[in-house]
């Protein structure tokens, strides 16, 4: 069973707080471990607490991301609770729910959008799809593309999911609230919050037109809001107030549409209108607006009609039509009652969640690889960090110290003895023995964050996965993050699909992995412990050195004066000036000589190979 928290600290009452509610409490009805974080003055606080699902009260405004002590607490609840999944609404609780979250280890971190409206191009907002949201879930495709529509790039396309709104589609109650039998009074119900947005000012100027056109009729408006008394104001204005009717909030719905002939929403946008879909339920025509989700509602012609924005005259057109029609009302009301039958119906919406929410156990294998020499120092913790893997082999280019030992105690790993040439040559190797498709290649210097482990099995088992994926490496010398001096866009292909990549054998040092399909990048780094001491470092960079001179031989390449002399300078410059080692202080200017020196040694192993050639 999952470990699953909703997040929704908004007072207010409307289709993400509904969904939150219904979607919590069918995974508690599934045995899921499932806490509910909202605010203690909100309705789904009041609802949750009529149920038996764990919640906790909590107050977030839009900087209280800013506040760590607030940021801490939220941590510590997730990590007490040993949540893997957190799923946030609202953009003040991403803000602070999705930090909160990465630093408790939360495996995926999910922002439901539940309106199609396009996410701004923000600094802040491209930080949180880049670094802390790990899953997009959307309710509909128009909000799909609404997420991408400022920037392309902000957030991988096949990590936005579509999960449509569960609807109950059982529609038992034969009750009304007003009589809709008569033919001389045309009965028009409309459902939604009071604010900018519903626009059901619209209504009150249909309302006028229809009058005007001697169309006999009434309008009940279900809702309330801020904007109540300047709509009943206009109606009076207009004076249609005795043909439009506030009713405020309405309690049943289905009771409350099936007393009408047509149902019309005025929504200047919708996420996912679930007022639509309960109208058609009620075997009502639907009248509504050409934007964002609506027509994936609301077939035009078939359970209604989706017309031009704001457009009174072809609305007033469309209800003059079908006030003198009953047989046609029928017609679209059945149509749309089907329709939503078959594509809405919490039956089959709600295991498609379940499925999202709380996938079963890891299907895709990960095998993990390792080339190794005299690591004793790490090879523990670099076995112990990728135990999460399936399968473990270690190919060791015969170590003289006590890695082969220390290796051994873990009965898990396969552990080969072979000749080291080069380390694309080793590497091939390596990864023709391994047995599982999905390849995790690591140093034995590299050190996986939990949150970066729960990122590479979300991810090989996500439904549409890249054929190759870089990790960003943070670089650590002595046990401290080197910021600059080169390591800053430091970066390797660490996960890939066995059956789809080979590394390149013209290249014997910095391996290069072909590719052949899509490339993406992991949003947690690698923590890469490159050295301990200056001497081990040192080594390790005169050896890069000797073994690049090879490759260069092997190309027929030249050391000229230039290359002995300038090219080495001209490194140290490139890492301390152009690459910002200086802001690195000591360390840097140790990291900028060791690349240089390595530079070096390159070019006088390239001139030495030359010479004994011609000898």
């Amino acid at each position: 069973m999952a470990n699953i928290c909703f997040l929704n600290s908004t007072k207010t009452w409307g289709g993400g707080e509904k969904w939150h509610y219904e979607a919590s409490s069918y995974m508690h009805h599934k045995g899921h471990n499932v806490l509910v974080i909202t605010n203690e003055e909100s309705e789904l606080f009041k609802k949750v607490q009529t149920t038996n699902i764990n919640y906790i009260p909590l107050k977030i405004n839009n900087l209280s991301f800013i506040n760590p002590l607030k940021v801490n607490s939220l941590k510590k609840i997730l990590k007490k609770h040993n949540i893997e999944t957190i799923v946030i609404n609202l953009s003040e609780d991403l803000k602070i729910g999705g930090l909160a979250a990465k630093k408790a280890g939360v495996n995926k971190i999910i922002y439901r959008r539940g309106s199609a409206i396009a996410i701004r191009n923000t600094f802040l907002n491209r930080y949180y799809f880049k670094n802390v949201i790990t899953d997009v879930l959307t309710n509909s495709n128009a909000t799909k593309l609404s997420v991408l529509a400022n920037n392309k790039n902000l957030f991988p396309e096949e990590k936005i999911k579509i999960i449509y709104n569960a609807i109950d589609c059982s529609n038992n109650s034969e009750e009304i609230l007003h009589n809709n039998n008569s033919n001389e009074e045309l009965i028009i119900t409309s459902l939604g919050r009071l604010e900018y947005e519903k626009n059901h000012q619209f209504l009150i100027y249909l309302s006028k037109e229809l009058k005007d056109r001697n169309i006999k009729h009434k309008i009940y408006i279900g809702g309330d809001g801020s904007l109540k008394e300047k709509l009943i104001k206009l109606s009076k204005e207009l004076n249609v107030h005795n043909q439009v009717i506030f009713l405020g909030f309405i309690y049943d719905i289905k009771k409350f549409i099936k007393s009408s002939h047509i149902f019309i929403h005025p929504s200047l946008w919708e996420g996912f209108g679930y007022v639509l879909a309960e109208a058609s339920l009620c075997h009502k025509p639907v009248i509504a607006f050409n934007t964002t989700s609506i027509p994936e509602i609301v077939i035009n012609n078939k359970s209604g009609y989706v017309v031009e924005l704001n457009n009174v005259n072809k609305v007033a057109n469309k209800v003059e039509l079908l006030a003198s029609n009953s047989k046609l009302r029928d017609e679209l009301g059945t149509y749309g009652f089907n329709y939503i039958n078959s594509t809405f119906n919490n039956s089959f919406i709600y295991k498609q969640m379940e499925e999202y929410l709380a996938p079963e156990n890891k299907k895709n294998k990960i095998s993990a690889l390792l080339i190794t020499y005299n690591e004793e120092s790490n090879i523990c913790e670099i076995i112990e960090n990728i135990s999460f893997a399936d399968e473990i082999i270690i190919i060791d280019s015969f170590s003289t110290d006590k890695t082969e030992e220390f290796a051994k105690k873990y009965n898990h790993i396969t552990f080969i003895k072979r000749e080291f040439k080069n380390y694309t040559d080793q590497k091939s190797y390596a990864l023709s023995l391994a047995k599982n498709n999905w390849i995790l290649f690591v140093d034995a210097d590299e050190r996986i964050s939990l949150s970066l482990k729960n990122e590479i099995i979300s991810t090989v088992n996500s439904s549409n996965p890249a054929t190759a994926y870089f990790m960003y490496r943070i670089f650590m010398y002595k046990g401290e993050k080197i910021n600059f001096s080169g390591t800053q866009r430091d970066k390797n292909y660490r996960l890939f699909q066995k059956n789809k990549v080979h590394f390149d054998p013209s290249l014997i040092v910095h391996e290069t992995l072909i590719v052949n399909g899509y490339v993406s990048i992991l949003k947690n780094k690698l923590l890469h412990y490159s050295f301990d001491s200056y001497q081990a470092y040192k080594i390790k960079m005169l050896r890069y050195g000797e073994m690049k001179a090879q490759e260069d031989f092997a190309k027929n390449k030249k050391a000229t004066p230039f290359h002995l002399y300038i090219k080495p300078i001209g490194k140290f410059i490139e890492h301390y000036i152009v690459k910002f080692g200086i802001l690195d202080g000591i360390k840097g200017i140790t990291i900028c000589y060791l690349y240089a020196l390595s530079t070096r040694k390159r070019y006088v192993k390239l001139k030495q190979l030359h010479n004994d050639k011609q000898d």
